[in-house]
């Protein structure tokens, strides 16, 4: 491999320094890929000319995971991943194949990691860096505490398989572990500033000696800004011509922002019928151990215009109004619901008798809610056919909701949302009739005192 191209990391390392919230797509798996947050992704506040681009794709499309390569940015130790990706298509034949499973190159043995957000005090190259004790204990091997001067020399390996000979001591008042001997030189060769993340990884083997790698999260991302407006668009007018292409995605830049995102997944989040008031959490694990976590609740609170894609469908508001982490337009795949049933009932206006138009002597008349019919079409479960739906992705350009957008019961925001607890379309119907259940009704209109008797006792 030239020497300036970036290097493969062993896949669980990469994935201690992408973190918990990014799941490495397995070979041969299907996904689904969003253009618009390709370009969320490389471009977090892209223009009207680029947004108008990329609206003119697919806004979904269902692919095959062809490749996949596990990387390390050479200037910033950032890890990233190229993926290959083959659209599905009615006229290619996919024959469904199980997802590969890779073995991680070290078999079996075991791999242990701690972090630590460092200090001012640890990247002002002031020549020592204090080790959590905890981490001590988890990843080094132990000291001869009985010793004036406990000391031992680490070869600890970087993302790039350097090896840095660091000397790990225990002194000082009160006593800690400190990493002294070529800190300073770690610190200016990778820039390391206070807020980035250090994380110390070991793999245990059962005969010989433990291997202890050193990876670096950035507080301050960069190298995802390599990506270019260009490359997106590029892969986005491939992925539209059905055409094999390729992607960068750089985990640490946004957990809120996986563009290429495991078909089952997305597909069992828009089987739920997603209504205003419903309660959901997103839960966030932490950098330091994906055994913590922090859970976050919300209530929908809108839902995009259904002549929109799925990309951020949902608004939510947050619990907890200080969570900056939490966006508040999210897509349904990117949360879990807790209640089925939205937090505001719906509120019907008072029941009258109706009467329905040129149907069958076993329902001449119901009594039922005045509503308007509602086309859930895509995402009501009863509705909902998800391979009908992958099968209409490929190769064509179809219109993924129903056109209608006109309503007398949801308000249209400017920014493309709609609040009240009808989540989709509304069709107008005659003023004197509604659409119940795929019937036309026809209201019967008396003089004011025969339609308040009507409305109380419910004869003719």
């Amino acid at each position: 491999m030239d020497p300036q191209e970036p290097k493969r990391v062993d896949r669980e390392i990469w994935q201690c320094l992408a973190g918990p919230s990014f799941k490495i797509p397995k070979l041969n798996s299907q996904v689904f890929y969003f253009p618009l947050g390709h370009l969320e992704h490389a471009c977090p506040s892209p223009n009207t000319e680029a947004l108008s681009l990329i609206n003119s794709y697919r806004p979904i499309i269902p692919c095959v995971v062809s490749d996949v390569d596990l990387l390390a940015d050479l200037q910033t130790d950032e890890v990233f991943a190229k993926l290959i990706l083959t659209p599905i298509t009615n006229d290619s034949v996919h024959e469904p194949q199980e997802p590969e499973v890779r073995e991680n190159e070290h078999g079996g043995d075991r791999l242990v990691f701690s972090g630590k957000t460092l200090t001012q005090s640890d990247a002002n190259n002031g020549g020592a860096f204090s080790v959590p004790s905890e981490c001590a204990k988890l990843i080094f091997p132990p000291l001869d505490l009985t010793s004036p001067m406990p000391s031992q020399v680490l070869p600890i390996k970087d993302i790039h398989n350097f090896v840095w000979n660091f000397r790990h001591t225990y002194r000082g008042s009160p006593k800690r572990h400190l990493i002294t001997t070529k800190w300073s030189k770690f610190v200016d060769t990778k820039k390391i500033i206070g807020g980035d993340s250090l994380v110390l990884m070991k793999i245990s083997k059962d005969k010989d000696k433990d291997k202890i790698f050193i990876g670096i999260r950035r507080h301050k991302l960069s190298a995802a800004a390599k990506i270019t407006e260009k490359s997106v668009m590029e892969a986005a007018e491939l992925a539209d011509k059905n055409m094999t292409f390729e992607v960068i995605y750089y985990p640490t830049a946004s957990h809120w922002c996986n563009f290429v995102v495991d078909a089952e997944a997305v597909k069992k989040a828009m089987q739920i019928n997603w209504q205003s008031g419903m309660r959901v959490k997103h839960c966030l694990k932490t950098d330091e151990s994906s055994k913590r976590s922090s859970i976050f609740q919300g209530t929908v609170s809108a839902l995009s215009d259904p002549s929109h894609h799925p990309w951020r469908m949902l608004q939510v508001n947050w619990d907890e109004s200080e969570v900056s982490q939490n966006p508040s337009q999210v897509s349904p795949w990117q949360i879990e619901l807790i209640s089925h049933t939205p937090a505001l009932p719906l509120q019907f206006p008072p029941q009258k008798k109706l009467r329905i138009a040129h149907v069958s002597a076993l329902s001449t008349n119901i009594e039922r809610p005045s509503i308007p019919e509602i086309e859930f079409n895509f995402f009501n479960p009863a509705s909902m056919n998800c391979d009908a739906f992958l099968n209409s992705m490929q190769g064509t350009r179809p219109n993924l909701f129903s056109a209608s957008t006109s309503s007398t019961s949801l308000n249209d925001n400017d920014n493309g949302f709609v609040e009240g607890t009808h989540n989709l379309n509304t069709k107008k119907v005659n003023p004197r009739s509604i659409k119940l259940f795929g019937k036309t009704i026809e209201v019967v209109e008396k003089d004011l005192h025969e339609s308040r008797i009507n409305g109380e006792d419910g004869s003719d």
